[in-house]
């Protein structure tokens, strides 16, 4: 090709490399108009995609990277942490494998996945850090499999240069778990498949038997006919059915029969029948009946399975409230010295710290000072509780304002947390009556069953012959095996939990749907029940610049009531305007843990905080604040004075909104003869406050609770039944 043929925009290059990939342009793709030369249309294509999903820090990271392989330097990191603990030996004989070629290999949680492109970002990792062997990722799950060379490289340096690209790394929770559950998984789709495809065939194979007697099929066609469908009847049971015959069979021996005992009698019965017809040449079959029950029967169970495993998979989902990496403070050579630990891996009387805005990763004493906590994720209460240096802290409390270090005291599943979420787990396993009263009434079915065959056979012979006599008594067992409490029990109980998962309700135990038909009592929580979940500005009385000093004053605080204070003037006045002003007026800014925060907007000292602030700071107040205060109080709202240079100016009514559908179901509640109470782990006088919005008798209004007290509570023996927490 001529330098002419390649037309005005191409010169004839030999020193161009690829933008992408790094190898030699072809002649036939250098661009002398364009910065950038790409060998193929493909590397072209990939770049500008990396670009336009914002992924084009690969390039700077590979860029960083042969630099860093020269000089030895660690890439930047976005959160700062080093990963030391994917080190760890304990990390290491848990959580990775090694596979035939050497290399190690582990299952990961990634996060900040987006779209395809980060996908492929991070498979490209092999090819820009040195020692990666293999990375896949899972976006469905959110899990990232890696392989990498241990006498080359670490994988906390492959964490670190995840982190340089903006995902992170997360161990998980139990690999050998999700091995296991993989495997059953496959397991059960493996003999749906198989079942599937001898059940069709099967029915075929019937199709072709039952056209053949009103055609007189000639005796050999027929033979063979039957021949096939017992064949395909005994692979059925023998193979994906096996799993009903395993069950019996261990029902038997332990003496305590269930449903599946009738099941694979019914079943062995039907394929016994059909393999002595056919030796005998006279006499029905039902091998296809067999074999598409074998069918239906592992449909049932594997939708109940995937039930179970969802319910599984939420609670596992609870656990992501307890951090799975922590923070310990250790001392070397005299210097202090913060590495990252796994959760597992902390023992009592290590020292941790928390930052600001995270969740504690053990049970614990608070060190040093005091701290506000949001405990909504283990009470479901939304107001942030104060603890004083030595108290107790949780495991899934996320400390607020500042930073915090903690004295472990037991870390892991003997944690408040992971005691609770047992709770959840036992409930999510329990049984519906129904399904158990299916399993008592096969204790005494097959019996009676077995019996009925007898007299069946017995009544038939002297009348018809031992043929015709044992066909029917094929044919009653066959027939009454029990498909309905088998099959249709278990799936009427997934329908209806299916069902209310689609309406946004997670129903824990198929046991709730059967005891919830009856009317008895309901207790119901408050914080993000009949409450919308989050602290908000409820109401107020005062003067409005009393109210944009207060916002331009706690803006300097992460404390809830502080955000909710500024997001509702700022909702009122225009956004992020009336915060950059806001922000620009205060200074000296100074909060008093457990009272309130003060600072100077202009030339005025405001003031925002509790009475006892105000009482302090000889603030004057007001009778008419005093009586919206009480008003507040009554209403279940927490009052917050605002005082400008030593007056009171405002008072405004922090809570958490009723839902403005929570009156109206609470009263249809009623009609429908429930017993409505309430049971909050808030103050008692914010709980009633609440009921009596909601038409709630005092008397059934009941706070300060804690989850386990809730839980004594909805247990006592006074309540009607059934008793339904919500």
């Amino acid at each position: 090709m001529s330098e002419a043929s390649i037309g005005p925009e191409l010169v004839r290059r030999h020193d161009s490399s690829c933008a992408h990939c790094g190898l030699p342009v072809p002649v036939v793709e250098v661009r002398a108009i364009d910065p950038l030369q790409f060998c193929c249309s493909g590397c072209r294509a990939v770049h500008a995609a990396l670009h336009e999903c914002g992924l084009g820090q690969f390039y700077a990271l590979r860029d960083r990277e042969s630099v860093a392989d020269a000089s030895g330097a660690e890439p930047a990191l976005v959160t700062g942490r080093g990963f030391e603990h994917f080190d760890d030996v304990r990390f290491l004989g848990a959580q990775t494998r090694i596979d035939d070629a050497g290399m190690r290999r582990a299952e990961l949680r990634i996060d900040g996945i987006r779209c395809g492109a980060c996908i492929w970002l991070l498979e490209a990792m092999p090819r820009i850090v040195r020692g990666t062997v293999e990375v896949r990722v899972d976006s469905a799950r959110g899990i990232a499999r890696i392989a990498w060379d241990e006498r080359t490289t670490r994988l906390s340096a492959i964490a670190r240069r995840f982190d340089a690209l903006g995902y992170q790394l997360h161990p998980l929770g139990d690999p050998d778990a999700v091995k296991r559950e993989r495997a059953v998984n496959r397991a059960w789709i493996v003999r749906m498949g198989v079942a599937g495809a001898i059940a069709s065939n099967a029915m075929a194979v019937a199709f072709a038997l039952y056209g053949g007697i009103l055609t007189n099929m000639d005796l050999s066609f027929r033979l063979f006919f039957q021949c096939c469908s017992v064949g395909l009847a005994v692979v059925a049971v023998a193979w994906p059915g096996r799993i009903f015959l395993t069950n019996a069979v261990a029902a038997l021996r332990a003496r305590t029969p269930h449903m599946d005992v009738p099941v694979a009698f019914g079943l062995v019965a039907a394929v016994g029948s059909g393999i002595a017809a056919t030796i005998r040449g006279t006499g029905s079959i039902y091998c296809e009946s067999a074999a598409m029950l074998v069918f239906l029967l592992l449909v049932g169970r594997f939708v109940q399975y995937g039930r179970q495993r969802r319910a599984r998979e939420q609670v596992e989902l609870l656990l992501a409230i307890v951090p799975a990496i922590a923070r310990k403070v250790t001392i070397d050579d005299g210097r202090e010295r913060i590495v990252d630990v796994a959760m597992d891996a902390l023992e009592p009387g290590d020292l941790v710290e928390v930052p600001a805005g995270e969740a504690s990763p053990a049970d614990g004493r608070l060190v040093g000072g005091s701290a506000h906590f949001d405990l909504s994720h283990l009470t479901g209460e939304s107001k942030p509780v104060r603890v004083q240096c030595g108290g107790p802290v949780y495991a899934g409390s996320r400390v607020l304002e500042t930073p915090i270090r903690l004295e472990v005291v037991v870390a892991g599943r003997q944690t408040r947390a992971a005691q609770l979420l047992e709770l959840v787990r036992e409930a999510g396993e329990r049984r519906a009556p129904i399904v158990e009263l299916a399993d008592r009434v096969s204790s005494w079915f097959l019996p009676t069953i077995v019996v009925a065959a007898i007299v069946t056979v017995v009544w038939w012979w002297p009348r018809l012959g031992a043929d015709q006599a044992m066909a029917r008594a094929v044919a009653m067992l066959v027939v009454t095996c029990p498909c309905a409490l088998g099959l249709a029990t278990p799936l009427a109980v997934v329908a209806g939990i299916g069902k209310g998962a689609r309406r946004g309700v997670l129903v824990k135990g198929g046991d709730v749907l059967e005891r919830a038909s009856k009317a008895g009592t309901l207790v119901l929580d408050k914080t993000g029940t009949v409450t919308q979940g989050r602290t908000r500005v409820v109401r107020w009385m005062g003067a409005v610049d009393a109210l944009a000093a207060a916002a331009c004053v706690e803006m300097h605080s992460a404390h809830p009531v502080a955000r909710a204070l500024v997001d509702e003037w700022s909702d009122a006045k225009g956004g992020a305007e009336a915060k950059g002003s806001g922000d620009a007026q205060a200074s000296g800014v100074r909060e008093i843990p457990g009272l309130g925060i003060e600072g100077r907007v202009g030339r005025r000292l405001v003031r925002v905080g509790s009475m006892r602030f105000m009482r302090e700071r000889s603030a004057i107040v007001s009778d008419d604040m005093h009586v919206f205060a009480d008003e507040c109080k009554v209403a279940g709202l927490a009052p917050l004075f605002v005082a400008i240079d030593g007056r009171v100016e405002a008072t405004i009514g922090i809570g958490d909104p009723i839902r403005p559908e929570a009156r109206q179901t609470i009263m249809r509640l009623k009609r429908a003869g429930w017993r409505v109470m309430l049971a909050s782990g808030d103050d008692s006088v914010v709980t009633s406050g609440v009921a009596k919005s909601l038409g709630i008798d005092a008397r059934d209004a009941h706070g300060g609770l804690s989850p386990e007290e809730k839980l004594a509570f909805v247990q006592r023996g006074d309540l009607a039944r059934p008793v339904v927490m919500v």
